[in-house]
């Protein structure tokens, strides 16, 4: 009831982010009834062709600084139309890969870029995963569009689904980088000019991610500035990268 209460003062009342996702990419399809690529891809927040090449290369590079290796289990999810895991294929990287998205549009989409690669709509804060079965997960723009408790949840259950070892690496928005505070300018003059928001956009801070990790069991998280280009294409968005331990806290405690 709060939340709802929010979301409508917030010019959200009634918000669900399946329906807002898929009138976001049927008016997309309406846009660019000549130009289907470039549709899907703005409908993931890619300006053009070229960028949405560009960006899912860049997050594949992200993976690789990260351990990304051929013969894992992967989970990609809110793949979206694929950007990441066409980027996967013209890597050449050899592996598992299951994609998960609420919107089945988009899940079509990817099946269609991406022949052999599983990806299934999927829409509880949950991992479509048994336990102990993923080498890595990872999502894109995911927590920056839900509240900070079903972040929580995927993440805790993204610790049940990882192998010991494993690692699970996703971006998010927080105001203290001056690039995210401008967007979150740009959303208060629209309702300042009581226009409504469209989409829900959701800021974290590293101390809370910290405490989830804590909680759940992380180890200690790592984090990359949205514009820091040292080891791969600035992401914009800031990166975390959070580890299963390899040996369970119990167990390591009593040796």
């Amino acid at each position: 009831m709060i939340f709802d209460q929010l979301m409508s003062k917030l010019g959200l009342g009634g918000y669900n982010s399946t329906t807002a996702y898929r009138r976001h990419l049927r008016a997309k399809l309406r846009m660019h009834r000549g130009n289907r690529d470039l549709a899907f891809a703005e409908a993931i927040g890619s300006e053009s062709i070229d960028l949405f090449v560009a960006q899912g290369d860049g997050q594949v590079a992200v993976l690789k600084q990260h351990g990304l290796e051929d013969g894992m289990s992967i989970y990609d999810l809110g793949c979206g139309c694929g950007r990441t895991a066409q980027a996967l294929k013209r890597s050449g990287w050899r592996g598992h890969y299951v994609g998960a998205d609420i919107v089945e549009g988009l899940v079509l989409e990817l099946k269609r870029k991406c022949p052999g690669y599983a990806a299934h709509v999927h829409r509880q804060p949950s991992l479509l995963a048994d336990d102990g079965s993923l080498d890595m997960v990872f999502h894109w723009s995911v927590f920056t569009h839900i509240s900070p408790e079903e972040c929580f949840l995927y993440l805790e259950d993204t610790f049940r689904s990882l192998k010991p070892g494993g690692r699970v690496v996703f971006s998010f928005l927080e105001f203290g980088d001056p690039e995210h505070w401008r967007v979150f300018e740009n959303r208060l003059g629209r309702l300042r000019r009581r226009r409504r928001l469209a989409l829900l956009d959701t800021y974290l801070h590293r101390d809370w991610i910290r405490l989830w990790a804590d909680k759940i069991g992380f180890g200690e998280p790592e984090f990359t500035d949205g514009q820091d280009d040292r080891r791969h294409r600035p992401m914009w968005q800031t990166v975390a990268a959070l580890s299963k331990p390899a040996v369970p806290a119990n167990q390591s405690s009593n040796s």
